[in-house]
């Protein structure tokens, strides 16, 4: 039998403002359920239904990787500059 090659990778985008156990249990939830190889915490400059933010982005993201650090499968990436845009949909 021949295994393939492709992976399945889950995405979860947000503000990550403040980065919560409920951001680690969904992804824990989905990474044995949908069967995923990999997630990725894609972390967004500013929540639009949020007036301020509570955290810098330099340390939400520092607090992101520290919260999946123990989760190899668990991925934290900040695009909105490659993209250009804050929409994770984006």
């Amino acid at each position: 039998m021949v295994k393939s090659s492709k992976k399945s990778i889950g995405l979860l985008g947000g503000s990550f403002d403040p980065v919560h156990k409920g951001h680690l249990a969904i992804s824990k939830i989905a990474l044995k359920k949908i069967k995923l190889d990999r997630i990725y915490w894609l972390i967004t400059k500013k929540n639009p239904f949020k007036k301020k933010v509570y955290f810098s982005l330099k340390k939400r993201i520092e607090l992101a990787k520290k919260t999946s650090e123990n989760f190899n499968k668990i991925r934290v990436l900040y695009l909105d500059k490659i993209v250009k845009s804050s929409r994770s949909i984006n």
